[in-house]
């Protein structure tokens, strides 16, 4: 059996190899001047006086992300921003007063006409006044508020700082101390061409379905999740919504683009950007939460340019993999929710009986999106490292603001905190059971569908025997 990992269509060949260009405005806030040629899909809640109102817990996350953000000039641009506001706002004031006493004169026959004539010329001057002042300031706005959307999310107190991280489980499985031939060595079950394509062959191939598979019916069956096919692609505002760095995923070659802040990048399905579509603009009851749901399908994000170098397995850019996503109404519930995520994620890589850990990662290594992340790692016994196969990260309602994903409440909205995670980089497994001198074929899969798949061959072919 061969399994082809590799972009399928001449339409994938033609966009995957694009490179991100340099945007010229933002797709998640566009100015009032650049409204006329750019549609505005959505606009995010953005608390400004909150958020700098209370900079102890800013100032915190900007240094152990280790930013080179400057508060200062936030709280200057600001401060310029808001002195334009009242301006425009005085101004527009001044020009509603004149409107008005022009109606009630306009109701006299004895209104003197000089007088009528100088309103008129004054509401003249405030209009170009206005639009001068609007004009102004569309820069300032656009300096400002873009400034602010790159601020991080708070920590969660659970994440490690300083560079440390924090080991939080490992597998009784002892690991693999001795230096061991790379999953390059088996020639006859990968072959490998560069990180955007590769084949496996066999065993592998088959596990690398199989296992998705599994893991996706074991958080359907024993989590309650509810299981998505999510589109491939996802459109600039949602990257930018999930604050995830353009370099990450590959930048589509749209001839007919109507916005240049449409654009669209390839992901994959089971990614956490692939979710985003669904919720944003989106409102639900209380009633509704937690919302727990499974995507099983591509991954198509691309690795720091320094792990390039030693291009195998464990760089490559496509994948089959397992993404979760789900909505909570308080950061309580969100974090009973990554634990959830993570138990069943335990449960199934235990099953493997290979040595694994599961870590919180320091603050440097998260987006600004994330407050907490959590990543399952197996030891390569021939890099001598410790490898990544899945991930679990706590964002808060930093997103849902972005999105404008909200909660309808008796008082108002309030917005959802949001858990998801990349719970299974089936290459990376693969490589790592071979390197850990696994035999794919005994593996026990926790959620394996044989049963299931035995039953409807079953049914088809007592079926195909009425017709003998």
């Amino acid at each position: 059996m061969v399994h082809l990992f590799k972009f399928t269509t001449k339409y994938m060949l033609k966009t995957a190899q694009q490179l991100p260009i340099r945007r010229s405005i933002s797709a998640l806030y566009i100015t009032g001047d650049k409204a006329k040629k750019n549609y505005a899909p959505l606009q995010p809640y953005m608390d400004f006086e909150g958020t700098l109102n209370n900079l102890a817990p800013l100032e915190e996350s900007i240094k152990a992300r280790k930013l080179q953000i400057n508060l200062d000039e936030l709280k200057a641009k600001y401060e310029k921003f808001e002195s334009m506001k009242n301006e425009i706002k005085k101004v527009e004031a001044e020009r509603e007063s004149v409107s008005k006493k022009l109606k009630e004169l306009k109701k006299f026959d004895t209104a003197a006409k000089e007088e009528i004539e100088q309103l008129k010329d004054t509401g003249v001057n405030l209009r170009n006044a206005l639009k001068s002042l609007k004009t102004e300031n569309y820069p300032i706005e656009e300096d400002f508020v873009h400034s602010y959307l790159n601020l991080p999310n708070h920590l969660h107190p659970q994440c490690p700082q300083n560079n440390v991280e924090k080991l939080i489980y490992r597998s009784p499985t002892p690991r693999c101390e001795e230096q061991r031939p790379s999953h390059m060595a088996n020639k006859e079950l990968i072959r490998f061409f560069n990180n955007d394509r590769y084949y496996l062959f066999g065993t592998p191939a088959e596990f690398d379905v199989f296992s998705m598979q599994a893991l996706t019916n074991y958080y359907v069956t024993k989590g309650g999740f509810l299981q998505m096919a999510n589109p491939d692609f996802a459109r600039l505002v949602l990257l930018e919504a999930s604050a995830t760095p353009l370099e990450k995923y590959h930048l589509v070659k749209e001839e007919e683009l109507i916005s240049e802040v449409n654009r669209a990048y390839l992901t994959g399905g089971a990614t956490f950007e692939a979710f985003l579509g669904a919720f944003a603009r989106l409102v639900v009851f209380p009633k509704a939460l937690p919302i727990p749901m499974v995507a099983a399908g591509r991954s198509y994000v691309k690795v720091a340019n320094e792990e390039r170098q030693s291009a195998n397995l464990f760089t490559a850019t496509q994948t089959n993999a397992v993404q979760t996503f789900v909505a909570t109404k308080t950061a309580d519930e969100a974090q009973e929710q990554m634990d959830k995520i993570l138990n069943l994620a335990v449960d199934f890589y235990k099953e493997l009986d290979v040595h694994f850990r599961v870590i919180y990662e320091d603050a440097s290594a998260l987006t600004n999106a994330e407050c907490l992340r959590a990543s399952i790692e197996m030891y390569s016994p021939a890099e001598q490292r410790y490898i990544s196969v899945g991930n679990v990260s706590n964002y808060g309602d930093f997103v849902s603001k972005r999105i404008m994903f909200c909660i309808r409440e008796q008082s108002g909205y309030a917005f959802p905190h949001l858990v998801g995670g990349n719970v299974l980089h089936v290459t990376r497994l693969i490589a790592l059971l071979l390197e850990n001198g696994v035999n794919l074929e005994e593996c026990k899969l926790l959620g394996d569908l044989d049963s299931e798949v035995k039953a409807a061959n079953a049914a088809v072919n007592e079926f195909k025997d009425l017709f003998k």
